[in-house]
């Protein structure tokens, strides 16, 4: 399945598109986590940390981020006038907790982040799962620009990932690449439905991370199962 256009691809085209696929830029991962969940609304450091936690459970544990990293970079971002204090919150017979607010400045220098990491090669991990939950603090255009790149990368690497599945022998990496095709189809077809929501409606509201109760989620979950079985 080929949909880019022009001349046939040679082997030096090839390794040229492979070496474009390279990161172009290193983006600390625990800086976007903890700004853009600042930018979605105020949060004390063990919030952030039990938020990530319970992600990284339902991930496999490839998002991750220690208490460690949240109480320093809270700190840092804090000296650095990326975030405030926004209230101290006493409790009874338990330590005070510190209540973080992201800064206008903190906002600015996560959309710098969040441009700066999309020109990296489309991550199924890190850009789709990470970053764009957090793009509410980017303009509309920015969003339709980036969107479009990534729709255009993800041709270029479903293209490879054609050639390289046809060059293989036939065994286990032939079946491997084929499935990596199919997974990139798939956020492929994600994008382009959030990038038709943008143009349609704006993206106002459709970046903002909505947290749920485990016990509400539990019973919407069973009562979309019950409604689905009902003829």
């Amino acid at each position: 399945m080929t949909r880019t256009s022009g001349e046939p691809a040679t082997a030096e085209t090839i390794k040229a598109a492979l070496r474009g696929m390279r990161p172009s830029a290193k983006v600390k991962i625990s800086d976007i986590l903890i700004l853009g969940l600042l930018s979605q609304r105020p949060m004390s450091g063990y919030d952030i940390y039990r938020f990530v936690e319970k992600k990284a459970d339902a991930s496999g544990s490839w998002l991750n981020l220690n208490k460690k990293t949240v109480y320093n970079s809270l700190g840092r971002m804090k000296d650095a006038g990326l975030v405030t204090l926004h209230e101290r919150i006493e409790e009874e017979n338990r330590p005070p907790k510190s209540v973080y607010a992201v800064t206008e400045e903190g906002r600015e220098h996560l959309r710098k982040l969040l441009l700066a990491d999309a020109g990296s090669p489309p991550g199924v991990f890190v850009n789709y799962f990470l970053d764009l939950p957090f793009y509410g603090v980017l303009e509309e255009e920015e969003i339709v620009a980036i969107l479009n790149d990534w729709i255009a990368r993800l041709d270029a690497l479903i293209e490879l990932s054609d050639l390289y599945s046809a060059a293989v022998p036939d065994g286990v990496m032939k079946i491997l690449a084929g499935s990596q095709t199919g997974l990139l189809e798939t956020v492929r077809t994600s994008i382009v439905q959030i990038l038709g929501r943008v143009q349609e409606q704006g993206a106002e509201g459709l970046f903002d991370v909505g947290e749920i109760g485990e016990e509400e989620l539990a019973a919407s979950m069973a009562s979309a199962r019950t409604e689905r079985r009902t003829p």
